[in-house]
């Protein structure tokens, strides 16, 4: 199921009619935070795949990054379709072995939930009774993956009937026992949540909110996981209405929460869309999604 081209352009047209009236440094500044996360995300993705002894060009991982974000913004279930293709596409261009190139995308999840656990702690300690409970489950979650990483590794090599020598799979196996490559994954993905915050902090500050940083976090908690909960592509609709819904809920007037979570979601899903698709067909991306599309 693809999004409604025509509802696309039509929420697109709303948040550009917003935009236009917000001071331009704001939104200068928004974007430039939004662009260096995805950068972070392609340098985390580089370290981990040097971790394997696979050496790739940053520009060329942003690019396949920018065009999985296309794929996840127009294709139901957070980030399904950009993540498939970010994995195929890294292997046939440059030659990744198909386990390595996945390994390494899951390697990231996993490092990715370090910094996400503790955002949850906090907004969870401020927003539910029982939250607590429920990031100590998720860490717990995680540390289990962590601890079970090689032998989860095996299996899923198994299943793939992959036929990568041992020399290859001890690289992947060796990648949890890197302090290097774990510890700057996490320090790269904290980094990529604080500037999530601060782009949440500046579209607030577009509309003259100056919002403590603590409401900040919960925001951007919030956010998250809507983000994983949407079914819809790209969260349409229930990204907006949940959103708007939490800000109410945390206080801020409708007349602020409407058109704080317009400009977000246009920093974070009409824009990046646009861009996405660009880079996406103009860089090889869509002849790769075809083919696995035409395999399903």
């Amino acid at each position: 199921m693809i999004v409604n081209v025509e509802a696309l352009i039509s929420s697109g047209e709303r948040y550009i009619s917003l935009v236009e009236s917000v001071p331009l440094y704001y939104l200068a500044l928004a974007l430039l935070s939004y662009y260096l996360s995805v950068m972070l995300y392609a340098l985390r993705w580089k370290v981990i795949l040097r971790g394997t002894g696979n050496d790739v060009e940053l520009v060329r991982l942003f690019k396949i990054f920018m065009g999985s974000i296309f794929l996840n913004n127009v294709t139901p279930t957070s980030r399904s379709g950009g993540e498939l293709l970010r994995i195929v596409w890294l292997s046939r261009e440059k030659e990744v072995p198909l386990p390595i190139s996945t390994a390494s995308v899951v390697y990231e999840r996993v490092l990715e939930a370090v910094p996400f656990m503790f955002l949850m702690l906090l907004g969870a300690l401020r927003l539910l009774h029982d939250g607590v409970l429920i990031a100590v489950m998720m860490m717990g979650g995680v540390l289990l993956l962590w601890a079970k990483w090689d032998s989860l590794l095996r299996l899923f090599l198994r299943l793939m009937k992959s036929e990568l020598d041992e020399h290859s799979i001890s690289q992947l196996e060796e990648l949890k026992h890197s302090w290097r490559v774990t510890l700057a994954g996490i320090g790269l993905s904290t980094a990529v949540w604080v500037l999530d915050v601060f782009r949440i902090k500046v579209v607030a500050l577009a509309f003259g909110l100056n919002l403590p940083i603590g409401v900040v976090v919960l925001i951007s908690v919030a956010n998250m996981l809507l983000g994983i909960a949407s079914i819809t592509p790209g969260g349409i609709g229930i990204m907006e209405g949940g959103l708007i819904g939490v800000l109410i809920h945390l206080g801020i007037p409708a007349v602020f929460a409407v058109p704080v979570t317009l400009m977000e979601r246009f920093v974070s899903y009409v824009q990046s869309t646009v861009v996405g698709m660009i880079v996406m067909f103009s860089s090889g991306g869509a002849e790769i999604w075809r083919a696995l599309k035409s395999r399903s």
